[in-house]
């Protein structure tokens, strides 16, 4: 089974992937779990700064998530003028302009997905990104590839 499809990437489809992939991290969790004690020393200890901290670690994280994800969508040539993706038993091409790169699913260490996009990713920080918008009908074809050639434990895609 083979499909292809066209992907653009907007800046709302970057930072869901930002957002995921930062939450997901030991280091974002403790940091946000600092500030949640900061709001409480507030409530119990009425010091003002206890809020101030607890603002700069619960929402520094998503701005410049946000921050980031609109200057890459500005900045990668790839993101602007848009993916095309085909998916077959070989691999994960990709084609952006007259660059083409095959990526073998041996190389895929994992997938997963938000309510608008499904990731595979090939190392902790990078990813295929597609968007459920871009795929619509072959969103099935999408699913039905990726599980039939990646382990199941690979696989974190509700259906």
């Amino acid at each position: 089974m083979e499909t292809e499809f066209d992907v653009k990437i907007s800046v709302g489809t970057l930072y869901d992937y930002k957002m995921s992939t930062l939450y997901k991290q030991p280091v974002t969790i403790i940091i946000t779990a600092i500030g949640c004690l900061m709001i409480y020393g507030f409530i119990t200890l009425h010091s003002w700064y206890f809020p101030v901290i607890a603002a700069i670690l619960i929402l520094y994280p998503p701005f410049d998530m946000l921050r980031l994800s609109v200057m890459q969508a500005k900045m990668v040539p790839a993101f602007k003028n848009g993916l095309h993706y085909h998916l077959s038993p070989e691999g994960i091409r990709v084609k952006s302009g007259e660059q083409e790169e095959l990526v073998p699913w041996e190389n895929c260490i994992k997938a997963n997905g938000t309510r608008s996009s499904y990731f595979v990713y090939t190392g902790k920080k990078t990813a295929f990104i597609f968007p459920k918008e871009c795929m619509k009908e072959k969103t099935e074809d999408v699913l039905r590839i990726i599980s039939a050639n990646m382990k199941p434990e690979q696989v974190k895609i509700r259906f």
